[in-house]
């Protein structure tokens, strides 16, 4: 997904910086210095807006957030014609906003009322929080009844989302892959999280991201990528540099960001010596994050890369990031290797976190139908929208026309399996448009 942001007032330039795909058109000239300064020339169009901006290629996103409510219900208007998936319009006054969702666009925004509720909140503290908390395989709740559950006088089940559809919470059962419907008082939803996950920590797919940064561009890129990961899975990440001055600028971007970090300065960030640098003797990198760029490119096979054997020597999960963040839409290929199920739960637990969808490329002989039902258990247990294929043939050609297509986010790649070889898998990684996560197929996973 590619964003066009119509303003580049104080919203616009937040979900700018938020938002490293996306775009900004905008007509005031001190505005487009400094977002020319900030973001690069290529990410910002010179307005006032035209009909013609809209043919941008990629863009399937608008936000529309000028400083008149008149010229945005226009843009929004021109943006419901052309079609696009998703049109968020910002609005001052708040009663513009029946108007606009009678032409059939549901996403409106009205700063003064945010800043009403922030306050209503801050000075009520027993307003209402809903919140969605799925019931996983080890949940201790299967099998009791809704009216079981004690979570105290300040929190009650209203509901339960079963197989696509809300239930009623008097008189059910806990069934595995549940989402039970929580209201609470007091913002209790992370300890009633607790309460009903117990083992939430296996919803982790690990526990914390080692960022490699090299150059500048890599804070923007590699760190960016990693922080929105880690925030979203409430995990640390280790910031490895060995420039004291982009330590620095890395360390800002953490502390802003709120995600728990540890700072590690090395001797040099070099391909051969990233191994024994920075996997040190005692410590847990986790995911290893980096950027590959042109100076990991060489002239013979993918096999024979250095940047492969790199890949193979960590043996734990690497991100190969791209700015594509947010994730939007994930991608995996699940087929008959031993541990391809495993990595592909790993792909939903992706989907359930970050709220994004999912594509799976199903590639077996075996067993299909087995495969496709253990698909349908995580779709019902994770709740994630996912299109599921079954594959004729080579996966090949299907792996790389999706990645082609620039619709894909992320890749959850299984390094183990032997559908997709790894010199394909050089290619989406130098030549490919989308963050990939390679996983060594993990045996603690636990399968629905």
């Amino acid at each position: 997904m590619r964003m066009m942001i119509i303003g580049g007032g104080r919203l616009g330039q937040e979900l700018m910086s938020s938002t490293p795909r996306a775009i900004v058109v905008e007509a005031n000239q001190r505005r487009l210095d400094l977002l020319r300064e900030r973001f690069g020339g290529e990410r910002v169009i010179e307005g006032p807006w035209n009909p013609s901006h809209f043919d941008v290629e990629g863009v399937d996103a608008v936000v529309i957030a000028t400083h008149e409510d008149e010229r945005n219900i226009e843009i929004a208007m021109a943006a419901k014609e052309r079609g696009f998936r998703y049109i968020v319009v910002k609005v001052k006054d708040p009663a513009r906003i029946p108007e606009i969702r009678e032409m059939g666009i549901e996403d409106v925004i009205c700063p003064h009322q945010f800043a009403a509720k922030a306050i209503r909140a801050s000075l009520a503290p027993r307003a209402k929080d809903l919140i969605e908390i799925p019931i996983f395989p080890d949940s201790p709740h299967i099998g009791k009844r809704i009216e079981d559950l004690c979570f105290g006088l300040d929190a009650i089940v209203v509901g339960v989302v079963r197989n696509g559809s809300i239930l009623r919470a008097e008189g059910l059962m806990i069934e595995r892959a549940d989402h039970l419907l929580v209201v609470s008082i007091g913002g209790r939803s992370k300890e009633l999280q607790k309460t009903v996950v117990r083992k939430e920590s296996r919803l982790k797919p690990f526990e914390r991201i080692t960022a490699l940064i090299v150059e500048e561009g890599d804070l923007n890129g590699t760190l960016s990528e990693s922080l929105y990961l880690a925030r979203i899975i409430g995990i640390e990440v280790n910031i490895v540099t060995s420039d004291p001055g982009l330590m620095a600028k890395g360390e800002e971007m953490a502390r802003a960001s709120g995600v728990p970090y540890k700072a590690w300065i090395v001797d040099s960030v070099n391909l051969d010596s990233i191994p024994g640098s920075v996997m040190r003797e005692g410590e847990d990198i986790g995911c290893f994050a980096f950027s590959a760029g042109q100076r990991y490119r060489e002239r013979r096979t993918f096999r024979r890369w250095k940047l492969y054997s790199m890949l193979r020597e960590i043996g734990g999960p690497v991100l190969i990031c791209k700015r594509r963040h947010p994730y939007y839409s994930i991608l995996n290929v699940l087929d008959d290797h031993e541990g391809s199920g495993a990595v592909t739960e790993l792909a939903f637990k992706l989907g359930f976190l970050l709220r994004s969808k999912l594509r799976i490329l199903r590639y077996c002989y075996l067993d299909p139908r087995g495969q496709e039902r253990m698909v349908e258990n995580l779709v019902r247990l994770y709740g994630v929208n996912c299109r599921d294929d079954a594959v004729e043939g080579n996966p090949t050609i299907e792996f790389v026309s999706e990645l082609s297509s620039g619709d894909v986010d992320l890749i959850v790649f299984n390094w183990d399996s032997p559908s997709i070889t790894h010199d394909i898998l050089g290619r989406a990684i130098m030549d490919g448009p989308s963050s990939i996560l390679i996983m060594r197929s993990p045996r603690n996973v636990l399968m629905p």
